[in-house]
């Protein structure tokens, strides 16, 4: 077991929690992908970004041994992250349950903290921090290590109301060693009665005359060397009830009390507005940015629907956004930490106040921001415009050139070199949490500086020809307007002279 280090004095005891509590969302649809691996020693979670970006603290307790923490995140269909914090004179450890996958994007980065422990379920270990080399159980130590093929990129599931139409993109889907040569929308599920349609963009795609519902949309793209990769996008079309849920329901701070900027709709107004959000346990109606608010609720007012108020469901298994009372009844997640009791035990309240100190606690641990912004791999981002930037690899401990698509990226992000590389000077591998999300950058950086380097010769080509250009014409001119020992005899002026002349004189 790791020794405890010196951010373990910060620790509030906390009392264990149930078994119930554990197990909370256990229910019919609970995941079977419940196996997790383990991270990188010594990394923690940057709680303060992940929260900004979306993630959610789910759970927490003190458990003596970490398979009490993994057995605990495979009970929670949501848990995604398993976090061990270092242990207490007593032995037992916090441990934290995470959410980081949020519409369809990994929103979580680690830094290196002593003492610390991590185990992240496997599918999302393989999807989002492996790599593009496909599926595996290892992360890779060099770049020969797998075969690199191409990989789809999707834009974050929607949420609309029923009759709108919804585009969606694979404009950040690429290949290492090719280029994309073909990408194929399917739906996997949903109702048939969805149409969908190419866009004059070849990687995109409309659909239309969707109905109340979930719709599972799989891209594959197919790359020169014949290699495919397909991924998943979810669109949620709202029902009557759904939409009271994501767009009439009040506004909810949560139990915890640190200071987030989140978005929610307003069905009185009928506009999305600007909320502070405490960072755990809100409810539907909240959301990361503004365009997904107003995806999600667009039209939406306090009387064109009779409001729904969730309420708590006997007799039978609970759903993925339900939590299990003490008496087995069902409670929708968005009652839990309300400041109302709804469960006979009071379950759905007495640990909220613990989960506002683990979470106070987390934020107060020193992150060294510059160390987590060098390490993340550089993010094109859903736009379409084509920025050269400057990123950093602590692999080869240099900056590389990439291609910057305008909106949604991150801070690995540099315009020019010299500035990277100030930034992040001294960062190395061992700063890193997951070596694979940087190897399929080995070939682009090579390829980047081949590019570069014909660049910086097509520019030293074309400034020497205008040079020369430049001398002939001045030496031409000079010879026309040499003076002539002989009488007037007509003289060939040249093109330029002929034009000058004709702007700047009048015959006499």
């Amino acid at each position: 077991m790791v020794g405890p280090s010196s951010s373990s004095s910060s620790l509030t005891p906390l009392p264990p929690l149930p078994l119930l509590l554990l197990l909370i969302t256990c229910s019919a649809d609970v995941r079977e992908d419940c196996d997790l691996r383990a991270g990188r020693q010594d990394f923690m979670l940057d709680v303060e970004d992940a929260v900004i970006a979306g993630a959610a603290l789910l759970e927490t307790t003190r458990v003596p041994v970490a398979e009490d923490c993994e057995r605990a995140c495979c009970g929670n269909a949501r848990c995604d992250l398993a976090q061990l914090e270092p242990p207490t004179a007593e032995g037992r450890r916090a441990c934290g349950l995470f959410a980081c996958v949020h519409r369809n994007r990994y929103v979580c980065r680690f830094v290196h903290q002593p003492g610390f422990d991590t185990y992240i379920r496997v599918g999302v270990f393989t999807k989002y921090l492996e790599g593009p080399q496909g599926a595996g159980g290892h992360i890779p130590t060099t770049s020969t290590d797998h075969q690199l093929s191409s990989t789809s990129v999707v834009g974050r599931d929607v949420i609309v109301q029923p009759g709108d139409s919804v585009l969606l993109n694979g404009t950040e889907s690429f290949s290492v060693n090719s280029d994309i040569r073909d990408y194929r929308w399917e739906e996997l599920s949903g109702e048939n009665s969805l149409r969908m349609e190419k866009t004059s963009l070849v990687d995109q795609v409309r659909l239309s005359n969707l109905l109340p519902g979930q719709y599972i949309i799989q891209l594959t793209v197919t790359d020169g060397n014949r290699n495919q990769h397909s991924t998943n996008a979810s669109v949620i079309v709202l029902s009557p009830e759904k939409t009271s849920l994501y767009c009439r329901a009040p506004v909810k701070v949560g139990p915890c009390r640190a200071s987030f900027p989140r978005w929610r709709y307003n069905s009185s107004t009928g506009s999305c507005e600007h909320f502070v959000y405490g960072g755990c346990k809100g409810n539907n109606n909240n959301y990361v940015f503004e365009k997904e608010c107003v995806s999600a609720c667009r039209g939406v007012t306090a009387s064109s629907e009779r409001s729904v108020s969730p309420a708590k469901v006997c007799g039978s298994a609970c759903a993925s956004d339900h939590i299990t009372c003490s008496d087995g009844c069902c409670l929708h997640r968005s009652l839990e930490c309300d400041g109302v009791t709804h469960c006979i035990n009071q379950s759905d309240e007495e640990h909220c106040s613990k989960l506002n100190q683990t979470f106070n606690r987390l934020l107060s641990i020193s992150v060294d921001h510059r160390k987590a912004v060098c390490t993340e791999p550089p993010v094109t981002g859903p736009c379409r415009a084509s920025f050269s930037r400057w990123f950093y690899n602590p692999l080869d401990q240099k900056c590389s050139l990439f291609t910057y698509g305008g909106c949604l990226g991150n801070n690995n992000n540099f315009h020019d070199e010299a500035t990277c590389g100030d930034a992040c000077s001294g960062i190395t591998e061992k700063d890193v949490f997951s070596r694979g999300l940087f190897e399929h950058f080995k070939d682009d950086e090579s390829d980047s500086g081949s590019i570069a380097l014909a660049v910086i010769l097509a520019v030293a080509i074309l400034a020497l020809l205008a040079v020369c250009l430049y001398c002939f014409l001045q030496n031409r001119k000079k010879r026309s307007h040499r003076p002539v020992a002989t009488g007037p005899a007509p003289m060939a002026l040249s093109e330029q002279d002929t034009l000058v002349y004709n702007s700047t004189t009048k015959p006499v």
